[in-house]
Order: C-alpha cells, then structure tokens, then sequence
C-alpha cells in the first residue's frame, strides 16, 4: 500500500513537473531584435548550407530573421528571402519550419536595437543575395543582420566575418551542390570571400540564447 502511495506521489509530481515546464515554454515572450535561428530542411540549398557551415558542433539552422513588433503587439520577423528584403508575420515564418532557437543581443549592444531596424526597413523589397557575396545591393538572410548593425551606431562589429567555404569538411572538396549551382549562376564560387552564415552568427558571443533549440511549443 505504501508502494502504491509512494508511487502516486512520484506520478503526481512528474505531472506536474511538465505541465510547469510546458507552460514556460509556451510563455516565451519575444523581443525586438531577437534574432530567430530556423532549421529549414526544406530543400537541397538548405542542407548544403547546413552541410558547410554546421561545423564541429554540427548545428543545423540555414535561416535566420530579426524580430520587431508592431504598435498592435503583432510580432514581425524582417529577413532576407527568395523574395527579397522583406517583413512577415512571425505565424507565417514558422510555417516554413517551427524548429527554431532564438538568440538576445547582450546588454551592452540593445541601444543599437532600434536604429539597426530602421537601417533594416529602409533595405525591403532589394533582392535577394543568391551569390553569397557582400557589398553589393542584394542581401542574404545573415547578410542583412550583419550590415543592419555595421552601419548603425558605432563602428563595432556585433558580429564577426570569417572566410566562406564551400567544400566539405571531411573530403576538402567542393561539394557536388555548389558545383553546380554556381555552374548555373555563372560565377566563381566565392570560396574564402568574408561572409557570415546563421550558423556562425548563432555562436556569436554577442548573443545569449533564450529560446534553445527544440523549447518551444508556437504551434
């Protein structure tokens, strides 16, 4: 009898447990310039990016878009797309995929939160960079976050440029897919130009994770 009583006790408290650790996940509450880190899996340009840029720790988010909220208390996420420079209701980037983390500017870099979104609205509808090269007018997703903070505030960088590669991480080789696609696109691959990828940027020592992958419940 004590057994079963015990056993009860033990039940009860795991419930509960979860419910609690549910119910905070579920109360996440996100802020402006959060940065959200999404693992796509949707198609071959998203594992190929994972694929190069996943590194010893082997992460795997090909996206990542900055948070702002609007007067109604809707959340937005402006980020660079297929489409463009563009700002999408939080609902319909997680209909591409909910597996995402969310990263917090530290303490220090929150004051450049506002003008940085400011610098980011004035880049909608420019193009989208499927060449992976900076310093032009068209942006990829973590090329937008890195120039919305270069070129606001002072001259510090929140994030950090590194060499691109392209090749895989065991054979040294350009990977078949990059092959092609820059094949197709008729340029040089732009093996060891700066760049930075979600990946990276989500490694940042900048950033705090708030949201860690997988802890959440949007859906």
């Amino acid at each position: 009898m004590i057994f079963i009583r015990n056993l009860i006790v033990v039940l009860l408290a795991l419930y509960f447990s979860s419910c609690d650790n549910l119910q905070k996940k579920m109360q996440f509450e996100f802020r402006k310039g959060d940065l959200i880190f999404q693992d796509l899996n949707a198609d071959s340009i998203s594992d190929a990016i994972e694929s190069v840029t996943g590194g010893e720790k082997n992460l795997n988010f090909s996206h990542v878009g900055i948070v702002d909220i609007n007067l109604k208390g809707e959340i937005l996420v402006l980020e660079a797309v297929s489409k463009g420079v563009s700002i999408n209701y939080l609902n319909d980037f997680l209909k591409r995929s909910n597996k995402i983390a969310v990263g917090r500017l530290r303490a220090n870099y929150q004051n450049r939160i506002e003008e940085a979104m400011c610098y980011g609205y004035s880049l909608l509808d420019l193009p989208y960079d499927d060449v992976y090269v900076m310093g032009d007018s068209s942006y990829y997703c973590s090329e937008l976050i890195y120039e919305m903070f270069v070129n606001t505030g002072d001259s510090s960088e929140v994030f950090q440029l590194n060499p691109m590669t392209f090749k895989g991480a065991k054979s040294g080789e350009f990977l078949p897919f990059w092959v092609k696609y820059y094949k197709d696109l008729e340029v040089e691959i732009p093996e060891g130009e700066p760049g930075l990828n979600p990946n990276g940027m989500f490694q940042s020592p900048n950033i705090e994770i708030v949201l860690p992958y997988g802890n959440h419940r949007f859906n």
